[in-house]
């Protein structure tokens, strides 16, 4: 199975990509799709892809951003999930993987917090 997994990347990467280039009012809807499509994916092979979808202010997740601007979080059954999909009501397009954010589309209302080791190698 494997082969699923590496499947499953490639399409959230892929997804990642092409909602960076949609117009804002477009994204969620686009990655919320894109989810769907991977979940039926996985049905084919009795895989569950399980994702939440959760609305948080910026200052949540290590965002860096204000209580007052809101995102809509796309995660998997864990409140932890290291595994997330973050777009804000700006239009600021995030994910992490098992690491920090990775920033696709910054909109001026996050500012993602790096972990202390990383933050000691930048000095």
């Amino acid at each position: 199975m494997e082969h699923v997994k590496q499947t499953i990347r490639r399409l959230l990467q892929e997804t990642l990509v092409t909602a960076q280039k949609l117009p804002v009012a477009r994204r969620r809807q686009y990655i919320r799709q894109s989810l769907e499509n991977i979940q039926d994916y996985c049905a084919t092979f009795e895989k569950t892809f399980i994702v939440r979808e959760i609305t948080i202010s910026c200052d949540q997740y290590n965002l860096g951003g204000s209580q007052h601007h809101f995102a809509t979080l796309f995660r998997g059954p864990s409140e932890d999930a290291s595994v997330a999909i973050c777009i804000t009501e700006q239009g600021s397009l995030l994910h992490r993987n098992d690491s920090p954010w990775v920033v696709y589309c910054n909109a001026g209302d996050i500012n993602p917090v790096l972990p202390a080791l990383a933050v000691k190698m930048t000095r």
